[in-house]
C-alpha cells in the first residue's frame, strides 16, 4: 500500500479500509481504526486482519492510496458496502477522495452524544 506514493505497508491482509470521517465508525472501527470527529479533513486507512498489522493512519484528504491486490483471480471493491466492483489480480486500486463530498441526510446530531449509542 502506498499513501501519495510512498510505502505505507507492505504485507497481507484480508483487506484495507479507507474510510472519511463519518465511515470511520463502522467497519473501520471494528478493525481498531480510530473515531474521527466529522469536521476533519482526513482519510482513515486500517488493514483488515493483516499478517504485521500497522496502526491506522489518518492521512490529508486531498491524498492518494495506492493499493496493489492480488491473490485469488479475482477481488471485490466495495464503496459505501453497495457500489460493489469485480477486479482481476494482480491490480492496484487507488483510492481519492471525490471533488463534491456526498450529501448525508439525518437528524444533527452531536458527535460525541451519538458514539454512546455505540455502548
Amino acid at each position: 500500500m502506498r499513501v501519495d506514493g510512498s510505502l505505507f505497508e507492505a504485507t497481507h491482509a484480508d483487506g484495507v479500509l479507507v474510510s472519511t470521517p463519518t465511515g470511520s465508525t463502522a467497519y473501520n472501527l471494528s478493525e481498531g481504526g480510530p473515531l474521527v470527529q466529522p469536521g476533519v479533513d482526513a482519510l482513515v486507512v486500517t488493514g483488515m486482519c493483516s499478517q504485521e498489522a500497522m496502526p491506522p493512519l489518518l492521512t490529508p484528504l486531498d491524498g492518494e492510496v495506492a493499493i496493489r491486490v492480488s491473490g485469488p483471480e479475482y477481488v471485490t471493491v466495495s464503496s459505501d458496502g453497495a457500489n460493489r466492483q469485480r477486479v482481476e489480480t494482480p491490480e492496484v486500486v487507488t483510492v481519492t477522495a471525490a471533488d463534491e463530498p456526498a450529501r448525508v441526510a439525518g437528524p444533527d446530531t452531536d458527535f460525541f452524544q451519538a458514539l454512546n449509542k455505540l455502548e
